[in-house]
């Protein structure tokens, strides 16, 4: 029952998982900058940019990263607005394009799944190829095993919740800035200079819209969940803003900076062309730390997202989580070793089945509600209040994000990423639209919020 509240279900570590975000709780634009760029821009960019390395010369690399950049910058700075206007997660106001039932199941598959757990698996097991690389010798660091010990000291740190995020953060951006920096400048002086790095023929090969689409499929989650960290924003400007600086400013620097190191020094591994261009043991931690709050990111939206499926506390969803994608990281670092293959794989499938999600809030948000459901304050559009009906399924919504994630995978011209994105906007639009035509709603089951804590 909607407004149902228990000692069992909140906490002082809950972090509003299923109500709007408070004022008082909320954060300026350098908080939001911040944190966006410690969880989102950090190590995991790094890496992508090595796998676009041993696939992609510089130039294409480039090319690639500006297209991607295009698409992420407008796609997050929307979502992040979203999430700042209505203080909600992201899959709470998923209830409203997808109706209840539907974003929590579309969040459960999308995000559970692919983030909290995905992701987390992923980054668990980069985290134990790191220790490896580090102490290539000693069992208690090999890839599996470093990723089970590793994997529990984050889902300590998600226990805490946003708090730990934003502590965290005031460190990790100035390392990673740094990180790159000096390994750009080594590669200059030591390697032939700037022309070099231009020269470098991959090892490997990749197409260019491969690369786009990795480039958009490695930041797709972070860009959906965007809301996750934009609802403590104070106004939609500070976390859109905040969105756009992060992208614009440190995307493109930290991905091509990988992109750099692997091209010259011919390694797959971005770790190992550190170590090779003399980088040392002390950067590589320098990564651990990153990777610790890109990861406790990613396993605190699944938690929101596994709340939202079924009301439990925060932290115990996040222990959840944790533990399956921790053995999940363990199985892949047992079995695949450092072997980069399952983290581009998985880059590419993200950057298909996301995006329509995406697409389908911003077409539901800034056009459906304002234009044909005249809901012009973008305060007002998200929002639940005592007495009023709601729906527990949006035909529309599903409909077209199962048309978005189709067009993504089955698709073979253009940008999967982005083929999938328009489906889902313009699908959404238009199935509501022949509905108001038809004079029916695409929302049906209705149901009446009775205030406090959304179940």
């Amino acid at each position: 029952m909607e407004g149902k509240k228990s000692k069992e279900e909140t906490s002082k570590f809950d972090d509003y998982s299923l109500e709007e975000v408070p004022k008082q709780s909320r954060y300026g634009f350098y908080n939001m900058f911040l944190v966006f760029a410690s969880v989102y821009g950090a190590i995991a960019v790094i890496w992508a940019g090595g796998a676009l390395g041993y696939g992609l010369t510089f130039s294409q690399a480039i090319i690639a990263v500006l297209g991607g950049t295009i698409v992420l910058t407008i796609l997050g700075g929307l979502a992040a607005s979203i999430g700042a206007y209505s203080g909600l997660s992201t899959y709470v106001l998923w209830r409203f394009p997808l109706g209840r039932w539907g974003g929590k199941i579309a969040g459960f598959l999308l995000i559970t799944v692919t983030t909290g757990i995905g992701w987390y698996a992923v980054e668990t097991w980069l985290f134990g190829i790191v220790m490896n690389e580090i102490f290539p010798n000693n069992p208690f660091f090999s890839v599996g095993f470093a990723a089970i010990w590793g994997g529990i000291i984050m889902i300590v740190m998600t226990y805490i919740g946003y708090k730990m995020l934003s502590f965290l953060s005031y460190f990790t951006i100035p390392f990673h800035i740094w990180l790159i920096a000096i390994g750009i400048a080594i590669v200059i002086a030591l390697k032939g200079g700037f022309s070099a790095v231009m020269s470098a023929a991959p090892t490997s090969h990749m197409s260019l819209l491969d690369g786009i689409s990795a480039t958009v499929g490695l930041y797709s989650a972070g860009t959906i969940i965007s809301p996750d960290i934009a609802r403590f924003g104070k106004t939609a400007k500070d976390a859109s803003v905040a969105w756009v600086a992060h992208i614009i400013f440190l995307y493109p620097f930290l991905i091509l900076g990988g992109v750099a190191m692997v091209l010259v020094t011919g390694t797959y591994l971005v770790t190992n062309a550190m170590l090779e261009l003399g980088m040392g043991a002390g950067v590589l931690l320098i990564i651990v730390f990153g990777q610790f709050i890109i990861n406790t990111d990613n396993l605190y939206s699944g938690s929101l997202s596994l709340v939202n499926l079924y009301p439990m506390r925060r932290e115990l969803a996040s222990v959840i989580n944790g533990v399956i994608g921790t053995a999940v990281a363990a199985y892949v670092g047992f079995t695949a070793g450092s072997s980069i293959t399952p983290f581009e794989n998985f880059i590419t499938v993200l950057g298909n089945i996301l995006p329509p999600v995406g697409g389908i809030v911003i077409a539901d948000f800034f056009i459906v509600r304002s234009y044909l459901k005249g809901v012009k304050d973008p305060h007002e559009r998200y929002k639940f209040k005592p007495g009023n009906a709601y729906y527990n399924l949006n035909i529309a919504g599903v409909v077209a994000l199962g048309l978005g994630a189709l067009v993504g995978f089955i698709v073979p011209y253009g940008i999967p990423a982005i083929n999938a994105l328009i489906t889902g906007f313009l699908a959404y639009i238009l199935i509501y639209y022949i509905f108001e035509l038809l004079g029916k709603s695409p929302e049906i089951l209705p149901y009446t919020y009775k205030g406090g804590r959304l179940s």
